[in-house]
Formats: structure tokens, sequence, C-alpha cells
């Protein structure tokens, strides 16, 4: 066994490593609580469990339980009398302020950690190996639950969490060390001692560093490209089940009849109307033109009805700017006004029954988007816009409303928007988010897809940031890395051929669709054609110009949808950033505008004030990893620019008042 004064020295050691783990853990809390402070009293609405600021507080009082063993193990019994007293009272005020703000989870896991401190304390004998056991295996799932910023928040508690584990390990078989090689004889046991405590060391680091290794790529991407078509595959199902009429049971793709003059879902429906299971039921479908197409003043449009049930005896076809239009079920007018037209179909068949049946389209002046073949399906009709990449003005370039190859997003958005069961979240959540009203929901839908849901657009391309030198990457990473194309693993083939041309910038960077290595990874706007079909990923000033340009072709106007940015915010621990974009959307039925940021795939758009958090990829422990951005650090209010633009050109910022959170 070991002499009496060794296993004094050796409890020592250990106390050591257990004062230390307590601070490395106090710290964390602390360092956590800088950029977490505001989430105090917001639990389960940014996290899972309990805000971001409860947990740094947590940190702490599990840091001072580590600290409560080494001073048991030490021991002393003056350090420990005055830790159970202030430990205590720190509890006490935590656990009170914690209550008063509604933090019941974490009030929860306070008394959990009450409750095994006092059941150790009553073994005092083996207080101390307890007590950093549990502290060193209950601080990963914690921190983990705490340090939702990111994604391995468990890796912080590598250091405090290696160091509890080994001193209670070690406490736990304190009494068998002196069976191990070279501490049996006398005559070599000093050097056994010096041996293993070197080897002890080693180890430690060792797992340490083990912990701390983050594995993964910089962002999330897809594997290969992805071909830029006309439209996607749900699109063409749609396209096909739209054939049936769903005689026997209303289809999904067939609800536009559900649909008020206005947009909205209708609230009237008669009694005769409810069972669909009817087979003499009247239904009526239009099957062109389709929801919120656009065409030129001047040409032919086709409009066409199929209905269900039985022989109806008329049509009436009637647009909100000209009336009656026609009334067969099928024909042409190239006579519509130029504006936007709420198309009403009504069907009376033999017994005199109605149904009913919408859908908007846009009549725009000829020269709108009319350098481009094939003229896009979906556009603006009040953009100057007249072609796209590379020939237009630059902010027809930036913001692409004229391009084809975007169409296929606008028409997943009809599709979700009219009934068309989508995969994914961001359909059903935009239309129950909606209330019916079918612009809304393809403006949900669009926000959704690029934002948390990422079916367009995927993480962030921090190696934009490293190719200019932005701080993102040259703060958070390394300052090596600026004019480089870091980071670009974890993405799609297209973004692995990117050059880096640091003294580019924008869309004067993208010059090929084909060769990608023509191309520089710089930052500012590059066409949207390119980042959204092409890169399927980019920086915050792309994803907020990919937002703009789908909804001003899905149907909002150029009052209703802005890019817009922060002047710079402060990121603790990093320094000052030199500015965010976002946008800035009029969601119809409501006054003010909502700040909408994808960023990365963050929040996207919380209707009840500002997002709660945007995604980009930073540097953690020396590796990429994905980091949140809270709302509180952006100054999405009080930072905001005074200028916003879109395709249409660069106009005021709304006040403050007319952004909804920000008043």
């Amino acid at each position: 066994m070991l002499t009496a004064g060794e296993n004094i020295r050796t409890r020592k050691i250990l106390a050591l490593l257990g004062f230390i783990g307590g601070i490395v853990a106090i710290a964390i809390g602390c360092i956590f609580l800088l950029f977490a402070l505001p989430s105090l009293g917001r639990p389960g609405e940014l996290d899972y469990f309990f805000s971001q600021g409860a947990g740094g507080f947590l940190i702490i009082l599990l840091g001072l339980v580590g600290i409560l063993a080494a001073a048991l193990a030490w021991p002393s019994r003056r350090a420990e009398r005055a830790l159970l007293f202030l430990g205590g009272l720190f509890f006490l005020i935590i656990f009170v302020a914690l209550a008063a703000l509604g933090e019941w989870v974490a009030c929860v896991v306070i008394l959990v950690i009450v409750a095994v401190t006092g059941a150790a304390m009553c073994r005092r004998k083996d207080a101390a190996r307890n007590l950093l056991l549990f502290a060193g295996l209950f601080g990963f799932p914690l921190t983990q639950a705490a340090i939702t910023l990111l994604p391995y928040g468990w890796k912080t508690w590598s250091v405090s969490g290696v160091l509890f584990l080994f001193g209670g390990l070690a406490l736990s078989f304190l009494g068998n060390f002196s069976r191990l090689p070279l501490l049996s004889g006398g005559r070599n046991r000093k050097w056994g001692l010096l041996l293993y405590a070197l080897l002890s060391l080693a180890l430690i680091v060792l797992t340490i560093s083990a912990l701390a290794y983050l594995p993964g790529q910089a962002g999330p991407g897809t594997a290969g490209t992805v071909a830029t078509s006309g439209q996607s595959a749900n699109s063409t199902a749609g396209q096909a089940e739209l054939k049936d009429c769903g005689c026997n049971g209303r289809s999904l793709q067939n609800q536009q009849d559900l649909f008020s003059q206005n947009g909205s879902w209708k609230d009237d429906m008669q009694d005769s109307k409810q069972d669909d299971t009817q087979d003499d039921k009247l239904r009526a479908i239009i099957l062109s033109p389709g929801d919120v197409r656009t065409f030129p003043h001047g040409e032919p449009v086709l409009f066409s009805a199929q209905f269900c049930g039985q022989e109806p005896l008329s049509y009436l076809w009637r647009s909100s700017l000209d009336g009656i239009i026609g009334r067969g079920q099928s024909f042409q007018t190239e006579n519509l006004s130029i504006g936007w037209h709420n198309i009403t179909l009504t069907v009376t068949n033999a017994s005199g029954s109605l149904e009913l049946a919408y859908a908007e389209i846009g009549v725009a002046e000829p020269w709108v988007c009319g350098q481009v073949n094939p003229r896009p399906k979906y556009y603006p009709l009040d953009t100057p816009c007249r072609d796209i990449w590379p020939a237009a003005p630059e902010q027809c370039q930036q913001m692409e409303v004229c391009h084809p190859d975007l169409d296929w997003i606008v028409a997943e958005a009809v599709d979700c928007c009219d009934g068309t069961p989508l995969p994914g979240t961001a359909c059903s959540d935009a239309c129950n988010s909606s209330g019916g009203d079918r612009k809304k929901c393809r403006g949900l839908y669009i926000i959704n897809s690029f934002g948390p849901q990422a079916q367009y657009m995927k993480g962030y391309a921090l190696f934009k940031a490293c190719c200019s030198g932005y701080p993102e990457c040259t703060r958070m990473c390394s300052p090596g890395l600026a004019g480089t194309c870091s980071f670009k693993d974890g993405f799609n083939e297209n973004v692995a051929n990117l050059s880096c041309r640091p003294g580019e910038w924008g869309v004067s960077a993208w010059r090929s669709d084909t060769n990608m290595s023509e191309n520089s990874a710089v930052m500012g706007m590059f066409p949207t054609h390119a980042t959204v079909n092409t890169l399927q990923t980019g920086v915050c000033i792309d994803y907020a110009a990919a937002v703009t340009t789908m909804l001003r072709k899905s149907g909002y106007s150029k009052n209703e949808v802005f890019s817009t940015s922060s002047k710079g915010y402060d990121l603790p621990l990093v320094g000052d950033h030199p500015g965010h974009a976002y946008n800035l959307v009029l969601v119809p039925g409501e006054t003010e505008y909502h700040v909408v940021d994808t960023t990365g795939n963050g929040d996207g758009i919380n209707l009840g004030g500002v997002p709660g958090y945007f995604r980009f990829t930073g540097c953690f422990l020396g590796m990429p990893s994905q980091i949140r951005v809270m709302d509180w650090w952006v100054g999405y209010c009080n930072m905001i620019s005074p200028k916003s633009y879109n395709d249409a050109g660069y106009f005021q910022t709304p006040k403050q008042e007319e952004i909804c959170g920000c008043s």
C-alpha cells in the first residue's frame, strides 16, 4: 500500500485536478453568459429545455460541485465549510432568479444537483469520489443541452469532464495503486511514481484532445450537382395528378375551388358541398392558366376548365379588372388589361348548383423580361428588368426575377398552396400559418424552404469569407486563411471546383455556368440562378437575394419584399463584424414588415417578432463548425441600414415602428 504521506500527496494531486476542472467549468459558464445572458427568461423559444443563459448558470453551479469535491479530497475542512456556505447561497440565489423568470426545467436541474450533492455528503468517506464522478458524467449532457449555439456543445466539457472523471476514478482505486509495477519495491518507488504521473498526464491530454476533435465538414451540402430544369420532380408529379379530376374524392392538388376571390380559403362553403363522396358532386377546376402566372400584354392566354359530376350547363369566367371575359369551357383571349387579375370561374350544372374556382394571373408590359428566351412563366409586373445574367444591369443579374430556370421553385410553392402534398414540413407549416391566403402561403413556403427546411440552399459558404478575408474566417479560424478557398468540403462538386481571386466582387466574379474554375469564390452577390441552382449555398447576402428574387417571382410587389442589412454587430470575444444581410417582407394581411433571416438555414421568419438566430460556419477549437448567431447580437432593429433594395432599385428602409418586433 501507499504510505500515509504518499496517500495524502496523491489525494492532493487529484484534488488539484478537480479544482482545475471546476475553474475551467466556471470560466466556460461565464464566457457563455457573455453570449447568452439576453436569453434568460426565454426557455424553449430558442432551445430545447431551458434558455442558454440559464444553461450558463447551470454550468457554473456544476463547476462549484467539482471544486467542493476537490476540497473534500484535499481534505480542507475550512475550504469545505466556506464552499458549502457560499456555494449554497449562490445556488439559492440562482434558483430563485430562474424560478422568477419561469426557467422551471433549469430549476429542476438545480434541485437534482443539490440532491446528489447532499446524498454524496451523507457518505463522507466517498463523497469526493462520488461528486467528481457525478460532475464529470453529468456535465456532458448538461453542456450539450445548454450550449445549443454549437452542434458539439458537449465538447466544451471535455477538459472539466476528463479531469473530474480521472480524479474520481483514481480516488476509487487509490488503495490498489501499490500493486502496480515499480511501486511495490522501495528502490524504484520514486521513479515509478514519476513514471505513472507522466503516463497519467499523457492520458489526460490525449483524452481531452480526442474529445475536443471536431469531425465533419465545414457545412452541409449535397453530393453532386443538381440539374437546373424547368421544374422539380414534385411539380411534374403534380401535373400528372392534375389529369385526374378526382371524381371519387377530391385530390389535394385540385383544391383551388376552396379559395375565395381574394385568395383565401372559403369559410362559407355551402352545405351541399360538404360531402365529397357523392358521385354526382360538381367540382370545377381551372386547368389553365396556372396560379400566379404572368403573361405579356397582347399575348393570347388560354383559359381551360375541367369538371366532375353532372354535365354543366354553363361556364362564366370573370376578371377582377375586366369583368366577364368568357363563357366557355375553354377559350383564348388577348385583350386582358395590364395588372394582376383575380380570375373567378363559376360553373352551373343542370340542377342549378354552383361551383367556383379561382386563379390569380398577371399581365405585364411586353418589354418586361422581354429579352429572355424562353420567357419565364413567373415574374413580377413592376420590375424594370428586361434580361438576366450576363447581359442585364447589375441589380437584374443579382436578383434574376426574369430567369426561367428559377420558375421551378415558384411552381412548387404554387403546388403547395393549391393543395399538392410536398415532402418535408415547409409546405404543411406554410399552409397551417397562412390562414388560407395563397400569396402568404407561397411566401412562407419559400422562406421555410430557404430557411430551416434547407430545401434549396444549404449551409454557410465560409469559403467565400475566407477568399475575401472576412472576419468570420480570419478571426474565428486563422488569419492565414485569408485569400484562400478553404472549407469547401461538404458541398457539391461545383463548389469544389471554384477558384479564388480575392480582388473580384459579386456578379463580376461569376463568369461561367459550366466551367466552375472560371468563377471566383468571393463575397458579394452572385447571380441568383448560380447561387440557387449551381452552388446551392451562400453567405448572408446570397440567402437574402435568393429570398427576394423568389418572393418577387411568386407575386410580391416591389414594396413588399426587400433585401437589407445591419450596419454591423459585435460578437463577444471575436469583435466587430462589418454587417449582416437579411430581408424585410410585408406578409399579406399584416401592416408591419417582418424581418426574415434564412442565412445558413436559420430561423427564417418569426410571425411574432424578429427571428431568433441565423447560422454561419465558423471555427470552434480549431475546426469548422456551424454556429448560431442570436438576434441580440445582430441588431435587426437598432442597427438596420437606412436603405433597402430589390430588383426595382433602392428604397428607404421602413421605420422601426413599421417592422414587427422593432416597435
